[in-house]
């Protein structure tokens, strides 16, 4: 990746910032955890991973360029019986951030940063915030599932929050080019994992929890105290939760740094949210009783309403006037495989989201069912290793909000995507939907095309604005938006 320019830092001053044991002197100029990725002149992490240990690849790691290793007592010893100049961690991964940030200056000193963390609405927020600096007159980052965002310039990334050595490089790099504000993503695994150690956020947005990520975090309560770090004094300044679910509530009674809560019994009250025919969504907010305030966003559905809601109050929170980014919501810049109408060639409208969750297929079929199209065409997968729990859920709500489903292949990944379908058919037993399966995703797409007449929605979820499919290993090009659109063709 693109890395900032820096000058070098002494390796024993690097391990003082993490009262780590150096073994000899070096002087480094950029880091990394991965051996494939190592420049010249950097700071090798070797970290404990599921399967081997980074130190296995220390060898490529030095052909590659490191001067120095940075990792725990057994990666430590084989590097020092090697000769290398090496930093002995007591914590890798939390070390890791603090090293990252030491070598590339403290870039997130540097920069206003706000960080939204929620199963679903990250990307929509994160984006939304975008459009509305823009408009302020102010240079925005993006860091998220979309990748990173310099300005105009996008560069694609791999992980929705990157691990920290990645993430600290393109903070740097923000630096560098002169942006100010940055609005990124933060997983729940970034939490658990140290990605973000070391940012002080200046807001924290909480959109909501809805069933994912269980293959890691192994429970809801376990998900939810991994998101609950972010909204700690550790972390960020101050706040915006939406208590519009359990967990939003309960993370409003537990925070401790200043809050603003937004919902329907919210600080900043809402009422419920109207969408019309031209594609925008209006809602009431009353905020202390004063007379309320109407917002409106040019996107479908009330949880965009609620989306755009957040943003406003984190606006606001970040200095820009109340009026101002009421008028850049009603013309939020477009977001990529969200809600995305893709014009085709053939009958009925084809809708692309990145839909991947039960409640996320939930709420875009709801508000695709609102606009009372003739039929609704359900193109959707899982992905393999992931929370397999969700797969039943998530066949059982399509076939709940659809006329017709097509359960096809998303990521399969690793494991066997004829048992990915299996499970996601046995949710949809019982119910009234048309289930087809169909396992190619391209013949999925098609099917749901030739099946479609004038006045139905066909809506292909799961991989929103990807462009890869995912394979035993293996990644192959395909976007469901350029699918549809050559597969419209010869219906």
């Amino acid at each position: 990746m693109t890395r900032p320019k820096t000058n070098g830092v002494e390796l024993s001053h690097l391990a003082k910032l993490v009262s780590g044991e150096v073994s000899s002197e070096a002087k480094v100029f950029g880091i990394t955890h991965d051996s494939r990725s190592v420049q010249p002149g950097d700071l090798y992490v070797a970290l404990l991973g599921a399967n081997s240990h980074g130190i296995d690849f220390v060898d490529e790691a030095v052909k590659n360029g490191a001067v120095a290793i940075a990792s725990d007592s057994h990666g430590a010893q084989i590097a020092k019986q090697k000769g290398l100049p090496v930093i002995e961690l007591s914590n890798a991964r939390k070390d890791m951030a603090t090293l990252a940030a030491g070598i590339y200056g403290n870039p997130e000193a540097k920069l206003v940063i706000t960080g939204v963390t929620g199963t679903n609405g990250k990307t929509t927020t994160t984006h939304m915030l975008r459009s509305i600096f823009i408009d302020a007159g102010k240079s925005v980052g993006v860091i998220g599932t979309l990748g990173t965002y310099l300005g105009e310039e996008h560069l694609p990334g791999a992980r929705t929050t990157p691990e920290s050595t990645d993430l600290y490089a393109t903070l740097g790099l923000m630096v560098e080019q002169g942006i100010t504000h940055v609005f990124m993503e933060v997983s729940s695994h970034a939490l658990a994992l140290h990605r973000v150690d070391g940012i002080k956020f200046d807001v924290a947005i909480f959109t909501n929890l809805t069933q994912d990520h269980l293959d890691f975090h192994g429970s809801m309560e376990s998900y939810f105290a991994a998101k609950a770090l972010l909204f700690t004094s550790e972390h960020a300044r101050q706040a915006v939760i939406c208590t519009d679910d359990e967990w939003g509530m309960k993370l409003a009674e537990e925070c401790k740094i200043p809050n603003t809560t937004v919902g329907q019994n919210g600080n900043w009250k809402t009422s419920e949210a109207t969408s019309n025919s031209s594609g925008a969504t209006t809602q009431q907010i009353t905020i202390d009783n004063d007379a309320p305030i109407s917002l409106s966003v040019n996107m479908l559905g009330s949880y965009n309403a609620t989306n755009a809601a957040c943003a406003l109050i984190a606006s606001q929170m970040l200095g820009l006037e109340v009026p101002a980014t009421l008028d850049s919501l009603e013309n939020v810049r477009p977001i990529p495989g969200r809600l995305e109408n893709v014009s085709i060639a053939s009958s009925g409208t084809a809708i692309v989201d990145y839909a991947h969750t039960p409640d996320a297929v939930q709420t875009v079929l709801t508000v695709i069912k609102d606009a009372n199209p003739a039929k609704v065409i359900t193109v959707i997968g899982c992905g393999g290793d992931r929370d397999a729990l969700k797969r039943p859920l998530m066949g059982k709500v399509a076939a709940q909000l659809s006329d017709i489903v097509i359960i096809t292949d998303d990521n399969p990944r690793s494991e066997d995507p004829a048992l990915i379908r299996s499970a996601m058919l046995s949710g949809t037993q019982g119910l009234s939907a048309e289930v087809i399966e169909v396992a190619d995703r391209r013949l999925a797409i098609a099917k749901a095309l030739g099946l479609a007449t004038s006045g139905d929605v066909i809506a292909i979820l799961g991989k929103g604005h990807e462009t890869g499919q995912e394979v035993a290993g293996q990644v192959f090009p395909f976007d469901d938006r350029v699918v549809v659109r050559q597969e419209s063709e010869n219906v």
